[in-house]
């Protein structure tokens, strides 16, 4: 080997210059990948509590979806038993109502029932003095005319001379 050469000079030059170059690029690089490498361990870091943090709201929200399920099934439970109370209620006074109306209109039948009874008596009373009435004016007038009769005979006897009646 001869050290003497200007291609073995250029040679070790290059290995210097590659070698200060490198040293330096390798710190560079070193340094870029250390600090890629935070970058990533910072970002890695920020999604691993953004996931804890989604996590815990999402246990949140499971948590106050539970509730909130419990709570309407206690708003419906609540509202259906109102809703049976209520009908309950409502049917007994209907019941109630019905009861009510059912006897008013017995007593107003009733009522009714006897004013009928009543008129028929005082159409029947009317009609049997009428009748009495019609009886009565017609014996009047019978007798009226047999007395009538009964005058004429007696006045036409006693204007006849006495001794036809001994006859």
């Amino acid at each position: 080997m001869n050290y003497a050469t200007p291609e073995f000079w250029v040679f070790i030059a290059f290995i210097l210059f590659l070698g200060a170059v490198g040293k330096r690029a390798f710190i560079f690089l070193t340094q870029s990948l250390d600090e890629h490498s935070r970058k990533i361990a910072h970002q890695l870091e920020e999604a691993q509590r953004l996931h804890d943090e989604a996590l815990s709201l999402l246990n949140s929200y499971k948590k106050k979806h539970e509730e909130a399920t419990e709570q309407a099934a206690k708003i419906v439970s609540y509202a259906e038993a109102e809703a049976l109370e209520f009908k309950k209620s409502s049917e007994e006074e209907f019941e109630k109502f019905m009861v009510s109306k059912e006897k008013a209109l017995a007593e107003r039948m009733a009522i009714e029932k006897e004013e009928a009874k009543s008129k028929l008596r005082q159409q029947a009373v009317d009609e049997a003095f009428t009748i009495i009435e019609k009886l009565l004016s017609k014996e009047l007038k019978e007798k009226k005319k047999l007395t009538e009769a009964s005058l004429k005979e007696i006045s036409e006897l006693v204007q006849k001379p006495t001794g036809m009646i001994l006859k």
